[in-house]
Formats: C-alpha cells, sequence, structure tokens
C-alpha cells in the first residue's frame, strides 16, 4: 500500500446516484467513504447524490475547493461529472476518479478498470495504486435552429460521440434496461438487434475533417472515440489513446443493405469491423458536422443530446484523472 499516492488525494468528494444499481449504488459510495477514511486515517471525504439529470454537473462544477471528485456510476455519470469539472478553470481544477458501478463503463475500460457487476462487493482497491495524469477531452460545440433563431452551447465528452444507428442503440438501452434488466455487452446487444430491425436505416450529413474540404456521407453509424470502446466493450477504434491529442473516428457508410450491415456490427465487438470495405477511419483534431434534420440519434458518452451542427476539437491534457497503475 502506498500512502503517500493515497494522501494524493487530497479532500474528495464522492458523486453518486442514489438510484443507480436499484439504490445499491448509494451504499456503495458509503463503503467507500469507509474506505478512503480508514487508509487515509482522517476525515476529508464526502458524499453528494444527485437528484435529477444533469445535477451531477452542476455538483462536480461547484467542487473547486476538492482536490479530488470521484464519480461513482456508470459513463453517464461520469460524463456529467466531467463536464462539470471542466467548467472550473483549469489551475483550480479537480483530478477526476472514477469506480465503475454501471452498465457501459467504458471510460473506466479505457483506464483499465474492470466492470462492477456486484456493487455490494464493489472493489476500491485500484485507489491504492493509482495516480494521476492528464486525459484529452473532447469539446463539443452545439448549434440548433428554431424559428429563425440560433443557439449555441459546449458540451465535452471523455470517451465516445456518435450519430446514427450506433447512437439509437446507445439512447436505448436507457429504456431496454428499465425493462428487461439486462446489463453489459448483453444489454447493448439486444439494443443492436432491435435497431437493425425496421428502424434500420441511414443518416447523410456533411462532414468536415481538420478544415478540410467539406463531403456528404450517408452515414449508417459515426463514432468519434477519445478512447477504443463503447456500448460495454465494442472495440470500435481499437487504436484510440486518450492521450494523444488527436480523436479517432469510425464510420460505415451505406446504403449497404441490413444483411451486410448486422454482421459488420457484431464483428466490431473484438475490432473485426477495420478492415470491411464499408468501414472508414481516421484521426483528426476537429471535425464539422451538419445533419440534414435535428431529429437525429446523437449521444456523447451515451447521454443523448440534439442538435443540427456539431463541431468537435481536441483539447490536449484538459483533465487529471486516476489511473491505476
Amino acid at each position: 500500500m502506498n500512502m503517500n499516492r493515497m494522501d494524493a488525494l487530497g479532500r474528495v468528494l464522492i458523486v453518486v446516484n442514489p438510484a443507480a444499481q436499484s439504490g445499491a449504488a448509494a451504499g456503495a459510495a458509503e463503503r467507500l467513504r469507509r474506505f478512503l477514511t480508514m487508509y487515509c486515517h482522517r476525515e476529508a471525504f464526502d458524499i453528494a447524490q444527485t437528484e435529477r439529470p444533469r445535477h451531477a454537473t452542476e455538483i462536480a462544477a461547484g467542487a473547486a475547493e476538492y482536490d479530488t471528485v470521484i464519480a461513482l456510476g456508470g459513463d453517464g455519470v461520469v460524463h456529467e461529472v466531467a463536464c462539470g469539472l471542466m467548467r472550473i478553470e483549469e489551475g483550480r481544477r479537480p483530478t477526476l476518479g472514477v469506480i465503475p458501478v454501471g452498465s457501459g463503463n467504458d471510460f473506466a475500460r479505457t483506464l483499465g478498470l474492470t466492470d462492477v457487476t456486484d456493487v455490494s462487493g464493489t472493489d476500491f482497491s485500484p485507489l491504492l495504486t493509482s495516480s494521476a495524469a492528464p486525459i484529452d477531452v473532447l469539446e463539443i460545440t452545439c448549434r440548433s435552429h428554431t424559428g429563425g433563431t440560433t443557439r449555441t452551447w459546449t458540451e465535452y465528452a471523455v470517451q465516445t460521440i456518435s450519430f446514427g444507428l450506433d447512437a439509437a442503440i446507445a439512447i436505448d438501452t436507457h429504456a431496454m434496461r428499465k425493462i428487461t434488466g439486462l446489463t453489459g455487452a448483453p444489454l447493448y446487444l439486444a439494443s443492436g438487434l432491435k435497431a437493425f430491425g425496421r428502424d434500420y436505416r441511414d443518416f447523410p450529413a456533411h462532414v468536415r475533417f481538420d478544415g478540410g474540404a467539406e463531403k456528404r456521407v450517408r452515414a449508417i453509424m459515426f463514432a468519434i472515440q477519445n478512447g477504443p470502446t463503447y456500448g460495454s466493450g465494442f472495440r470500435i477504434c481499437p487504436q484510440a489513446d486518450p492521450c494523444d491529442g488527436l480523436f479517432d473516428v469510425c464510420y460505415a457508410t451505406g446504403p449497404v443493405p441490413r444483411a451486410v450491415a448486422l454482421p459488420v456490427f457484431l464483428s466490431a465487438k473484438n475490432g473485426g469491423h477495420t478492415h470491411n470495405p464499408h468501414v472508414h477511419l481516421q484521426r483528426a483534431k476537429r471535425v464539422d458536422l451538419v445533419f440534414p434534420s435535428p431529429t437525429y440519434p446523437i449521444q456523447l458518452d451515451g447521454e443523448q443530446v440534439g442538435a443540427a451542427e456539431m463541431s468537435i476539437e481536441v483539447l490536449p491534457s484538459a483533465l487529471s484523472v486516476l489511473w491505476p497503475r
């Protein structure tokens, strides 16, 4: 045990959705506080429970007096906490820690953390060997047009941004989890098979990479990745590195019959889709997207967003994160 590393956590805020995992996440947060208190021999650990969507962002945005903010939950909680931390000026921004207790846990997987399927036995030991290191963050400028008025706002993502069928799958998992009780890869596979049913289609968009020529693509799916996986372990961009100052892009273009597209989707679980002629891979620092329809399914770290246009840029080394080493 390295007490210096534990002491380096400083003052810690644990952000948790108390309703997650059928209410078990709240108990996990309390056990985490006791764990930290025992190993650090001091009381410097607070818990903040979310009460509504986006509340974790509000909590994290007001956490500048803390040294570390731990998101206890799935990718949605991590996303909201990261968005809040990015609202704090860089010199005062706390370090982000993650305890994965969700359905996808893809950002945790990028950090080398394993899924937690039994919240009652949550393993906090990776914190004992964790150290802070910077990662890139994706900054998304969104625009919508309503009644002649353009609204512009900024979002952030630490793992994935996508539109098309893959985004529809991610968004649908929220409702399907409640209906079926599925979690992890089985949940995303079930949602994927549903999306490749009657909802199967392509999503035309105008795309510009790094200020180059604009092109029109008929995307079946279009993913921008800071880390290699989404959908609970689908290796959509196997070479993506959240520390290289670039994001990786993977998109599949049509028109392609669903009988051809479905095997490509399934092969992405192990990264086997990358050599398919309908699949395109690219790295960039910026991408601009224009959607003909404002109702396209779009997700950021698994959370739905609506926009008519998006500009995504890499912010290199923008957020300090606890990595188990």
